[in-house]
């Protein structure tokens, strides 16, 4: 016998609005969904990203103009933003930095300043991080490995740089959390599971530090739900089409669209 999940009830929606992801896979998946319903959508200026430090940056680097992100990394004559993803390198620095500020222009241009209702979902891949001289990166660029010190965050260390961000962020923009439901093997199985540990207890304490906010189960749908590994490609960590779809139909319950 299996135990449904409850999705719980999102944020009202009335259309039109415009919707922001940041994070893992899932808010990647949400393009063709999104498009489908026609919403206005814009996800990962910067690329993926998994951890929620990182996450937490980008949210600053959107909405305080005065807020740098760093570090730009200089390696064999080429630059890297290390607080984005790994296409973000070049040859040059001031052609990186033109990217970069295409990106941020894109997202000032946007309808999230001119709908009526905007919405950020937020998704968590692992509380596991890179340091490179003590400051969290995004990505390691696929940089000699000894550049870098993998650390697991703790509640504390999340909640702490959230809790900077969070004010920042207009009053009439709803965050939906989740979980990403990828599991990461390249660093064990206990590891993973201890990772999504820390992301659920930090997310529970996130909702209570901002009105508008609300959680997804996408993590608990896919691992209980749809435990099955037919719900999985051949890798065994990521989610297949048919557990998106399920994955998505649920999402769209959750907002009470129709």
């Amino acid at each position: 016998m299996i135990t449904s999940v409850k999705e719980g009830v999102g944020p009202s929606i009335d259309s039109p609005f415009f919707c922001l992801g940041l994070g893992s896979c899932f808010v990647g998946h949400l393009e063709e969904t999104f498009t489908s319903w026609d919403i206005p959508y814009i996800y990962n200026p910067l690329g993926t990203s998994f951890n929620p430090i990182s996450i937490a940056q980008q949210l600053r680097w959107i909405f305080d103009p005065s807020y740098i992100p760093e570090p730009i990394y200089q390696h064999d004559g080429i630059h890297h933003a290390m607080f984005a993803a790994n296409k973000f390198q070049d040859t040059s620095s001031e052609l990186l930095k033109q990217n970069i500020d295409n990106q941020h222009n894109k997202i000032k241009d946007s309808t999230i300043k001119s709908a009526s209702k905007n919405l950020i979902i937020i998704s968590l891949g692992t509380a596991h991080a890179w340091e490179m001289n003590g400051t969290i990166v995004n990505n390691c660029h696929k940089l000699p490995s000894d550049l870098f010190n993998r650390r697991l965050l703790t509640i504390n260390d999340i909640i702490k740089v959230w809790k900077v961000v969070l004010p920042l962020i207009p009053e009439h923009i709803d965050i939906i959390y989740t979980v990403s439901p990828v599991r990461y093997t390249k660093i064990g199985l206990q590891e993973n599971f201890i990772g999504k540990s820390v992301l659920r207890l930090a997310i529970n304490e996130l909702l209570d530090l901002r009105a508008g906010s609300y959680y997804f189960p996408s993590y608990e749908i896919i691992t209980d739900e749809l435990r099955d590994y037919n719900y999985y490609e051949p890798n065994g960590t990521h989610p297949n089409k048919k557990a998106v779809s399920v994955v998505m139909e649920r999402f769209k319950r959750f907002l009470s669209l129709k």
